[in-house]
């Protein structure tokens, strides 16, 4: 690993305060730009956004392990004593798809992977912008690279011309996969696995597919994506070979300090929003009510509790927040909040290495509710249910699992939905659940699929 950089190196210039979608629009078809957007104006949980362009280097894995991609981290990241205004000025982007997560846990893996898409795309910016919404002011931050300044940097990014991302998308007929005699017939054979004892919980998914029209913009979808469903987790990257990940994520998965603070905010509960302000309060209340989702909520704390623990100082992990009502812009979900510290001699790398995938895109046991995931659904989730990251370079760390999201290829669009099935949960319920996480995402006039 290079020696540390100093940090008068990081060169800092505050821009005027404007719009990151703005930004994004004109930087959009830049090969490999990143774009993690607090998109949810006005929501606590958005804070800051950041767009990352020109990468330094990269590691791109059609398939691997889990063990495979904390390689990549490790050979990428480069620690530095820089330090900015926000808690992100350059470092490492990626996504994590979930298949990666078979491996460690000895799960086989029956589904042939899509092989459009990518299993890792880890990049190290040393270009980014970055946006305090609450303050509402953004930087650029640069570090120099051979034979070119910092600042010069800065200067050839501001001097950008729009890209034109925003060009009208032409509709879209997504396809699901199996439908909902299929779905029920999931759920059904998941409840005979939960009576037997095999396990207390699974998160259970279908699969949405739609031909991608020739000319279609990813990144003007991703635009159009966001302002139906803004969330405090979104993202758009740009996952190489015509590929792209557009994701309007509620759920942050893991999130690390650079003094070791680590909280992960697991959700399991979905109520739908209304316009009617009265019927609107009467699901929230209705969900927060329910015995069956705080059930749900719960066993997934305790895998979490259980999975930081292998990292966390002992006696460090609590859950200061339980089953929280709380809303999002088409659904409520009930929300959690589990907190730990890292030991001496641990890093966000390994707090990634014991948490990947997400106990509550899994469920409960982990290891038994993934095997039975991978028998019971019907194709492979690749980076649905994944992790999308960024590690800076003081090794503070933040990511989102990848749900509400579509995945594009040179051919198809992709998106995936699911839910937790507990032994009291109900088929036809359940399908309701995943339409109402879903439509918004595939289908914004509410037309079912």
């Amino acid at each position: 690993m290079s020696a540390p950089l100093p940090a008068g190196e990081l060169a800092i210039r505050e821009l005027p305060w404007s719009d990151p979608a703005d930004w994004f629009d004109r930087l959009a078809d830049r090969p490999g730009i990143a774009f993690l957007d607090s998109a949810a104006e006005g929501d606590p949980r958005s804070t800051a956004s950041y767009i990352a362009v020109d990468a330094a280097e990269e590691i791109r894995l059609a398939d691997g392990s889990t063990d495979d991609a904390l390689a990549a981290l490790r050979e990428l990241h480069r620690p530095d004593a820089a330090r900015g205004p926000l808690p992100f000025t350059g470092g490492l982007i990626g996504l994590l798809a979930y298949d990666l997560g078979l491996g460690p846990l000895h799960v086989a893996g029956r589904h042939r992977r899509d092989p459009e898409l990518p299993a890792l795309v880890v990049r190290r910016y040393d270009l980014v912008l970055g946006f305090d919404h609450r303050a509402r002011r953004c930087w650029a931050f640069a570090r120099p690279r051979t034979g070119v300044t910092a600042e010069a940097r800065i200067d050839a990014l501001l001097a950008a011309a729009p890209s034109g991302a925003e060009a009208l998308s032409p509709p879209l007929h997504w396809i699901e996969e199996g439908g909902p005699d299929r779905h029920a017939a999931m759920i059904a054979k998941t409840l005979d696995y939960i009576a037997a004892g095999d396990i207390y919980q699974a998160n259970i998914s279908i699969r949405f597919v739609a031909d991608r029209p020739p000319g279609l913009a990813a990144a003007g979808a991703y635009l159009a994506l966001r302002r139906r469903s803004p969330a405090p987790f979104a993202a758009y990257l740009d996952l190489g070979g015509g590929c792209a990940l557009l994701s309007a994520s509620p759920e942050r998965f893991v999130q690390c300090t650079a003094d070791g603070a680590v909280e992960t905010r697991p959700i399991k509960g979905t109520a739908p929003r209304a316009a009617d302000p009265e019927q609107d309060r009467s699901n929230g209340a209705r969900l927060a009510r329910s015995s069956k989702d705080r059930a749900e909520n719960l066993m997934i704390c305790d895998l979490l509790r259980n999975d930081l623990s292998i990292v966390a100082e002992e006696g460090s992990v609590t859950v200061p927040q339980l089953a929280r009502l709380e809303g999002f812009a088409s659904v409520w979900h009930l929300v959690s909040a589990v907190r730990a510290r890292l030991r001496p001699g641990r890093d966000a790398i390994d707090l990634i290495a014991a948490t990947f995938p997400g106990g509550s895109i899994t469920g409960a046991p982990k290891r038994r509710a993934m095997e039975i995931i991978d028998e019971i659904e019907d194709s492979a989730r690749g980076p649905f249910f994944g992790m999308v990251f960024a590690l800076g370079t003081d090794g503070a760390m933040d990511s989102s699992i990848v749900i509400r999201s579509i995945a594009a290829t040179p051919t198809r669009l992709v998106a995936r939905a699911g839910g937790g099935i507990v032994a009291d949960s109900d088929p036809a319920a359940e399908y309701a659940e995943l339409r109402a996480k879903v439509d918004p995402v595939i289908a914004p006039d509410g037309a079912q699929a």
